[in-house]
């Protein structure tokens, strides 16, 4: 029955004995580790962890002191899932103090960083509101630019020029509400406003938003999922995130091969300690995919912290942006990089108001 019970929960948990052999570990567990229970039960914890792993030693804390702890940070990355930060919760058998029960939670970057909201960090000077808005300012006016070039070359066919025309209609309307959202930062009095989407609509804009400037010579793939629900969220802010994202991912891949724009519905998405301090499911998924350069280790832990940045010209902004802007709306961001392979992936609550 109580292994019955642990199956139920939509987070991993395993139990250890007092030779750190996983002796029970539930379904969601399995997932975590990549692997099934019959390969991981009886095997020692520390041949599904990195070598110096700090587990090892919560466990030893846990088993001496006989009172559970809480690591709110901890690495816990494996051969299948390198650089992963998690969540994890210890605590010892009340009839067995040798035996520990270790519960997980899988911690979205964007949580790790929340004590560093974009708006708090930008408003230390004024030259960095100045930096933020240039910056935002470049994708959409990239986009106007390009859709112009193509209507002089391209005038004949009035189908074509007239979506054009509407591509830099609704740009020059997203600057105007970029430009009345950095006023309302600098005044401290941000309000946003949400409606239903189709976001199937929102990635096709953006898709061609890219394919008409930074990224004429990428081949977009969409993998999208038609019965997914309609999102709650801000269009303009949305936008903006996808189309830093996209940019991101082009200049990854060189500005040339494939990037996949993909849509899904992950039930199994869950933030563990949302505004209520409690566990919310994320189940609308969107996933950013390029096969460029990737991260470097180095970076991957503070990529959304304003002011970090690879890019010899770069300002850092722009997965400040991001990961603040999904913060305001209810959202979670995780990235998963190696070289030839980088995972922007996106979870938002499924909410009608």
């Amino acid at each position: 029955m109580e292994n019955n019970i642990l199956n139920e929960l939509r987070t991993p948990v395993f139990l250890v004995n007092n030779s750190n052999e996983i002796i029970y570990i539930n379904e969601i567990g399995e997932e975590f580790f990549g692997v099934s229970s019959n390969i991981i039960v009886g095997k020692k914890i520390d041949l599904f962890v990195q070598s110096d792993s700090p587990i090892l030693n919560l466990i030893n804390r846990v088993r001496n002191n006989k009172v559970g702890l809480t690591e709110e940070s901890l690495d816990f990355s494996n051969l299948n899932f390198p650089n992963r930060k998690v969540r994890v919760h210890l605590v010892p058998l009340s009839f067995d103090n040798n035996q520990i029960i270790i519960q997980i939670s899988q911690l979205a970057l964007s949580e790790m960083f929340q004590s560093q909201r974009i708006n708090s960090k930008i408003s230390r000077s004024f030259s960095s509101m100045i930096d933020m808005l240039m910056h935002e300012l470049k994708n959409p006016l990239a986009g106007i630019k390009g859709a112009s070039q193509l209507i002089e070359s391209d005038l004949e066919d009035k189908s074509n020029s007239f979506e054009l025309t509407k591509l830099i209609s609704i740009e020059c309307d997203r600057i105007e509400s970029l430009l009345d959202r950095m006023e309302q930062i600098s005044n401290n009095n941000m309000k946003l406003d949400y409606e239903s989407l189709n976001i199937h609509e929102i990635l096709n804009h953006c898709r061609r938003v890219a394919e008409n400037s930074f990224g004429a010579e990428i081949n977009f793939i969409n993998e999208f999922d038609p019965s997914l629900p309609r999102l709650f969220a801000n269009k303009n802010l949305l936008i903006q995130i996808i189309i830093n994202l996209l940019k991101n991912a082009t200049e990854a891949s060189k500005k040339k091969g494939n990037i996949k724009i993909k849509t899904s519905f992950n039930s199994n998405k869950i933030t563990s300690f949302g505004k209520e301090d409690v566990p919310t499911p994320l189940p609308l998924q969107i996933e950013i995919i390029d096969f460029g350069i990737g991260i470097s280790n180095n970076l991957i832990s503070s990529i959304f912290d304003p002011f970090v940045t690879s890019k010899k010209e770069g300002k850092g902004l722009g997965l400040s942006v991001v990961a603040s802007g999904l913060e305001e709306m209810g959202a979670v961001i995780d990235v998963t990089s190696n070289p030839g392979f980088t995972n922007f992936c996106i979870n938002f609550p499924l909410r009608k108001s």
